[in-house]
């Protein structure tokens, strides 16, 4: 039986800040279709986070993600895999790699 796996991009915050260029995307886009393709374990490639959003603590909502950080998360994937070591071989393949100071946390899902 396989465990689902969440993977979480982080890049840094001055990344998130620069806009690719049409070309560039269409290259990016094209990258995670040939990993979705290459590993059918794929369950939920998720997507992009915009850089901008809310955090609510104590009852209290104010904008976020914190502009202090050096790194934020930048989007997420779900797979499929037999242990932490078989979800790793599917993180270390994905695009976000490519991209200067990203790291991906991988976290095993409870299953609730």
């Amino acid at each position: 039986m396989k465990n689902k796996y969440l993977l979480v991009y982080r890049t840094s915050a001055a990344a998130e800040q620069t806009a690719p260029s049409p070309e560039e995307m269409q290259a990016v886009l094209e990258q995670w279709h040939q990993w979705k393709t290459q590993f059918p374990d794929i369950l939920d490639m998720g997507d992009g986070l915009l850089p901008d959003g809310r955090v609510i603590k104590g009852g209290v909502v104010t904008d976020g993600p914190s502009i202090e950080s050096k790194e934020i998360v930048s989007g997420y994937s779900i797979v499929a895999a037999a242990n932490y070591d078989a979800a790793l071989v599917i993180a270390r393949a994905c695009p976000i790699n490519f991209a200067p100071g990203a790291s991906i946390e991988v976290r095993q899902l409870a299953g609730y």
